[in-house]
């Protein structure tokens, strides 16, 4: 069960995320949005960038290069008014583009080194049959393909469709598409594998971050 504190964080940041794809969408669409705007979009990339310098092995070159960057955004604020969409752009496709080469550059070392074949195992503790690890492995695959397809999605629509059809998918449509991702394979593992113990959405995704931050503490 949920408790009421629990519930009421998850509100939070639900409302707290709505807002922020909301007023994403409408700047990424606009001709000059607000200075404010611009800075929203600034912030995700910027605190990015500042946790990866934080943790580097070059940590003060990695630092003074993220203030270089703070201070050429200050410089020449009037001009990326003038296209904030690429603020938006570049995080997305991006981010796309990073992740599935992440999942897709396990998928030929084996079905137990498969990505998510790799955060089952870390989770569960106990060795993994082979059909588990084969679903594991079509698992990566799927998410592969999905990261794949909307990297390129999000690149053609930029370029080549109207800006508001562009800011439509990366804003508003990416979360849900993310979503229904997570749901379906969800429903789709309690389907094939009904005998097996299941981690639920939540704790999935804890479970990704859990062994993304371990791996890269090594």
């Amino acid at each position: 069960m949920i408790s009421a504190r629990q519930a009421l964080h998850f509100a939070l940041i639900a409302t707290a995320g709505s807002m922020y794809l909301g007023l994403s969408y409408f700047t990424a669409a606009s001709v000059r949005p607000p200075l404010v705007a611009v800075f929203l979009g600034i912030v995700p990339l910027g605190a990015v960038a500042l946790v990866a310098a934080w943790h580097s092995r070059l940590r003060i070159p990695a630092l003074l290069l993220c203030a270089a960057g703070a201070i050429t955004v200050v410089l020449n604020l009037d001009s990326l008014r003038n296209h904030a969409a690429w603020l938006y752009f570049v995080p997305h496709a991006g981010a796309m583009t990073l992740l599935g080469a992440t999942f897709g550059s396990t998928l030929g070392c084996g079905h137990a080194d498969a990505l998510c074949s790799r955060i089952a195992s870390f989770v569960h503790r106990t060795p993994l049959d082979a059909d588990y690890l084969h679903y594991t492995w079509k698992v990566t695959f799927a998410w592969t393909a999905f990261f794949i397809l909307s990297a390129l999605v999000s690149v053609l629509l930029f370029f080549f469709g109207p800006i508001e059809a562009w800011s439509l998918f990366a804003n508003l449509l990416t979360p849900v598409l993310l979503g229904a991702m997570f749901a379906g394979e969800y429903l789709i593992r309690q389907r094939v594998m009904p005998n097996r113990a299941h981690l639920s959405i939540a704790a999935t995704i804890h479970a990704y971050r859990e062994y993304s931050r371990r791996q890269s503490l090594r």
